[in-house]
């Protein structure tokens, strides 16, 4: 590794820890380098915002990669009157909403089985080993949030996946915090509670990993073609 190099990670890992504005204001300086640190903090967060209205994984990937870019772009319009998270989710939206009405093949999951009920395997009959139970009731989660419609989805999965406090998702969304009560109430209605349960929803639909070295990479290079 070459001494410019060395330098660049050193500079990353020690403003690993800084408060979102002030790595943009360093970003703003000119250390595009940094915004490697933003993607890592929100890349889960980013990711479970897209896949809440495409359930495509190749789409979601794609999608985040141009929400990352105009991240980049418009960041000299980020002026910390709302948390970085909830400005990177409005612009997730905004770019997945866009990719589906460009093409009829991005299609948002609005469904809803039989009678409204969702058809759960029972869990008595998986195998018993542990991780496999596990696994599999974490894909039972991840199919139950999938048959929720969009506008139920999203809110279901920035509260009780990403943890994100409804004040935060009220701002992100641009709907009153009574309303985004409303919506979390009906998706969870629309689960059985057993599933609910069933598992640590805190896990699902992870980003990280080669996904997460996978995304930062690609829009690093993309970064350096703009500037």
């Amino acid at each position: 590794m070459s001494d410019h190099e060395t330098l660049k990670k050193m500079s990353i890992v020690s403003t690993s820890l800084m408060p979102d504005i002030l790595v943009v204001e360093k970003i703003l300086n000119g250390q595009s380098e940094l915004f490697e640190i933003l993607m890592r903090r929100y890349n889960e967060l980013l990711y479970r915002t897209i896949r809440s209205y495409i359930n495509i994984e190749t789409d979601v990937e794609d999608t985040m990669q141009d929400a990352y870019v105009k991240a980049f772009q418009k960041l000299h319009q980020f002026k910390n009157e709302a948390m970085f998270s909830t400005w990177l989710v409005r612009i997730g939206i905004n770019e997945a909403l866009q990719r589906i009405r460009k093409s009829k093949k991005h299609q948002t999951l609005d469904i809803m089985q039989e009678n409204g009920v969702l058809q759960i395997a029972d869990t008595t009959c998986m195998n018993p080993e542990i991780n496999t139970i596990y696994n599999e009731s974490t894909a039972f989660i991840e199919k139950a949030i999938d048959a929720l419609p969009y506008k139920y989805k999203i809110v279901y999965m920035l509260k009780e996946v990403e943890g994100m406090e409804i004040t935060e998702i009220s701002n992100a969304l641009d709907l009153t915090k009574s309303n985004i009560k409303v919506r979390l109430h009906r998706a969870k209605n629309m689960m059985k509670e057993y599933l609910l349960n069933a598992t640590n929803t805190r896990d699902v639909f992870e980003f990280g990993n080669f996904k997460c070295d996978r995304i930062v990479k690609s829009v690093m290079r993309q970064i350096k073609t703009i500037q």
